[in-house]
């Protein structure tokens, strides 16, 4: 089967390293898997030839008429049985998956800003199935986009394993190796609750002295975070940024945590379990599903620094309850494969590709 997956760019993100180990499990089934990147090269694009995995830049200007035609183009010239759309790319893949004839598959990665959704809208028009991360589908799918019921399937992600558990452990510039760390992996922007994660560092710090925060990532808000960590005068915050070693960073840390407003089912998360992280996350439908409604991490309300605090210190001070939560994440996180992950996916990608000759 030929299959081309679509996403805005290739640089480092959760849904760019799903992608590639989607595609890279794809391809190991036997299948022809192409990545196409709606701009120009990213950090990621080294990564995808180490998998063998070519990737197609079109290098399109940022107006939906070029790049409807430049996806197009490519789609009558290398014609395939399935047209995958990921992040930022949902309306010019569809068009150009119907005008080429081609089943347009999009997997809804995290919830939108809702002022897209009459142009999400009239893309799931041309969109044959619409696939979402967890049973529980969010309202911008059912009630701002309408995506009819017929069109949604759900398949959660998967990551690959091999990445996670040969990753050795990882000792960092200025934290001692014996030290507890708390580490939040997630870029630095909206909806990321990095705010709510710093409030939560000082007041651990006062009863912990010893243990030391790090955000890996990088983004818009970086100043602003590092503004508030200076203002309330907070050592042992490390601002790590960009890290193509996060799962060695993730063997290290002694608790995981993901503060968020909204998500879909997050990269970050499953990594930190597979590496038999301590977990907590806010208390919000992908995060839920992801820790098996707190059996395997805990759940905190979301935009409460006291509450994530809270939980931050019981874990610290309890060994026993920490170690339990680790072997949990580790037992949960094995559903969570890319192999699973790719299957479903092809299963799908045959139904629609059948139905499309017939």
């Amino acid at each position: 089967m030929h299959v081309l997956h679509v996403n805005h760019t290739m640089d480092l993100g959760g849904t760019e390293i799903m992608l590639l180990d989607l595609a890279a499990e794809q391809k190991k089934l036997g299948h022809d898997v192409t990545i196409c990147s709606m701009y120009g090269p990213g950090l990621l694009d080294g990564k995808a030839g180490e998998y063998g995995l070519p990737v197609v830049h079109l290098n399109s200007p940022n107006n939906l008429l070029a790049k409807v035609i430049n996806l197009t183009a490519y789609l009558r010239k290398h014609q395939q049985d399935i047209v995958h759309s990921h992040w930022g790319v949902w309306l010019p893949t569809a068009i150009a998956g119907f005008i080429s004839g081609t089943p347009c598959v999009h997997t809804h990665h995290s919830n939108q800003r809702r002022r897209l959704f009459m142009e999400h809208r009239f893309a799931s028009l041309f969109t044959t199935k619409v696939v979402v991360l967890t049973p529980e589908v969010d309202d911008y799918i059912r009630k701002w986009v309408a995506v009819p019921q017929r069109k949604i399937v759900v398949i959660p992600n998967g990551i690959s394993s091999s990445r996670i558990v040969g990753a050795p452990r990882v000792e960092l510039d200025g934290i001692p190796a014996e030290a507890p760390m708390v580490g939040m992996v997630a870029r630095l922007s909206p909806p990321k609750d990095y705010s709510t994660f710093i409030k939560a560092a000082k007041i651990v710090i006062e009863r912990f002295p010893g243990v030391h925060f790090v955000a890996v990532g990088d983004g818009p808000q970086r100043l602003q975070f590092e503004t508030e960590v200076t203002q309330l005068a907070l050592r042992n915050f490390h601002f790590l940024g960009n890290r193509m070693d996060v799962p060695a960073i993730l063997r290290r840390m002694t608790i995981s945590v993901l503060a968020t407003r909204n998500e879909g089912l997050s990269i970050t998360l499953l990594e930190a379990m597979a590496s038999g992280c301590a977990c907590i996350a806010s208390d919000i439908p992908g995060n839920r599903f992801a820790l098996d409604n707190g059996n395997s991490g805990v759940l905190v309300s979301g935009n409460n620094s006291v509450a994530l605090a809270t939980a931050i210190g019981e874990l610290l001070g309890d060994d026993g309850q920490r170690t339990r939560f680790c072997e949990k994440a580790k037992e949960r996180s094995t559903y969570f494969s890319a192999t699973r992950m790719a299957k479903d996916y092809i299963e799908l990608y045959g139904q629609l590709a059948s139905n499309s000759k017939g």
